[in-house]
């Protein structure tokens, strides 16, 4: 059996079982008191994660951007982000001063800075990202959680960056619009200011963010809770509106909003303190008794395909 057949998620598990724990959130907590210590890794490289064209700069704000979003998910604040990098030793010395520029301005921007990290010869570029964050131990909001009839709502729009990739892939952008399909895929804002008035409220029951898509963040979170969930289409927030934005919506990786399981009688409660951020928080639908997720629009009701993305698998494709 190979890793293919699997899939990154069954990997992750076999690999849990082994060490002896078994954390399946965005970060590691470790235990500080009165607060966590959040702490969360992601890689990417070259070959698997980035659309020809991309700049270094892209890359370094892209890795900070998506470690960042993992501290947003659990209601943290970020305390510093560490990269590592394999770099090719032809490459350019422009490459680390423009990518350390990219990385430099991301941390900042939302309140953080690098605070280290190693640099080592590789045969491409694969850089490697670990965010620290920390989040009161009564704010922290986990995967697992959800009940049945809670409230499931997510931040912004989705299917943005799905979109783009789409448009990057099949060369339908207008010549000179590569640059803003790049950006709309690279320069992710990671949700830490709604994911920290999310959490202040001590409304929400479970929280992740939608890196792999809608229907693959639910499923996820079905495994985890032992409920199920039902989606209206019509009430999800697609960019570009239907039709193939609305596919991009539900199985597209990418868009790095923030989902969330809300208690009925506080929703409106997070609703107001992540829109006193300039942000839209939009109900979508409700958790289920049984397991199933499905996607219901006016008395039609069918299961929704878990069709996001997976490293390994059939899913898998480039970012």
């Amino acid at each position: 059996m190979r890793l293919r057949d699997i899939g990154e998620r069954r990997a992750i598990e076999i690999m849990a079982e082994r060490y002896g724990s078994i954390n399946l959130d965005d970060c590691a907590t470790i235990d500080a008191g009165d607060e966590f210590f959040l702490v969360t890794t992601d890689m990417v490289n070259e070959k698997t994660h980035f659309p020809e064209g991309t700049t270094p700069y892209r890359m370094g704000w892209f890795v900070v951007a998506i470690n960042l979003s993992d501290i947003a998910a659990k209601g943290g604040t970020p305390a510093g982000v560490t990269l590592s990098l394999g770099l090719p030793p032809d490459k350019n010395v422009d490459f680390i001063r423009e990518f350390s520029k990219g990385a430099g301005e991301c941390a900042r921007k939302f309140g953080t800075e690098i605070i280290g990290g190693d640099t080592k010869e590789a045969d491409s570029v694969t850089i490697s990202g670990t965010a620290i964050g920390r989040v009161r131990k009564g704010m922290f909001m986990p995967r697992r959680g959800c009940s049945p009839g809670d409230v499931v709502c997510v931040t912004g729009e989705l299917g943005r960056a799905g979109a783009a990739l789409q448009s990057l892939a099949g060369g339908k952008g207008a010549e000179g619009d590569a640059g803003k399909l790049l950006d709309s895929v690279l320069l992710v804002n990671p949700r830490v200011k709604e994911g920290i008035a999310a959490a202040s409220t001590k409304g929400v029951t479970a929280s992740m963010d939608i890196s792999d898509g809608l229907s693959s963040s639910l499923y996820q979170l079905m495994d985890i809770n032992g409920t199920g969930f039902s989606v209206f289409g019509d009430r999800i927030p697609v960019f570009g509106g239907g039709g193939e934005g609305f596919e991009h919506a539900l199985h597209s990786g990418g868009d790095y909003e923030l989902l969330f399981i809300v208690s009925p009688d506080r929703f409106g409660d997070v609703k107001k303190a992540v829109e006193e951020t300039g942000c839209t928080l939009t109900e979508i639908g409700t958790v289920l008794r049984e397991r199933k997720v499905v996607l219901a629009g006016g008395s039609v009701e069918r299961e929704l395909e878990n069709g996001g993305y997976e490293h390994f698998s059939a899913r898998g494709k480039t970012l």
